[in-house]
């Protein structure tokens, strides 16, 4: 999905608000100990992340999928995009950490018919206690108050 800039705060009945990232979206697919990390534009970027890659392989469901953003975040915890391809030795930065939106596969079962609080509770059992693997922060879940948060009022 790609987001929409609006003018104004807004709520919507249903919807879910979390933190934007600026880093590159991917899918992680695991299967058994293989592990891909595949793009938006279907291209393969396993090798670039091996810590990741590390990091999804030692996760305990045999089959999994996940959605999500690869970021590297600076000293103020703000995602830097342009970092994923290159930065001075002097910048303060995580490693590269995979913010996930959604747990697509777990398994052998396809979540994706399931509601997104199932899908949800799936991603947080299946990376909790990790530290390159994160769910998205969830902001506040009235919309106007979620974009009072990200503001900071």
């Amino acid at each position: 999905m790609h987001p929409t800039l609006v003018a104004k705060a807004f709520h919507r009945e249903g919807w879910v608000y979390e933190e934007k990232y600026d880093g590159w979206r991917m899918l992680a697919y695991k299967h058994g100990a293989q592990v891909r990390l595949v793009s938006r534009a279907g291209r393969d970027h396993t090798r670039r992340f091996p810590g990741l890659v590390a990091a999804i392989a030692s996760l305990s469901p045999a089959a999994l999928m996940l959605d999500g953003e690869v970021c590297i975040f600076d000293n103020q915890l703000i995602s830097r995009f342009e970092w994923l391809r290159a930065r001075s030795k002097d910048d303060i930065a995580t490693p590269p950490i995979l913010m996930s939106f959604d747990c697509l596969w777990v398994s052998g079962h396809d979540l994706r018919p399931k509601g997104l609080h199932a899908r949800r509770d799936q991603l947080e059992e299946a990376v909790e206690g990790q530290e390159l693997l994160l769910p998205a922060r969830r902001l506040a879940h009235d919309g106007v108050k979620a974009w009072k948060q990200v503001i900071g009022l």
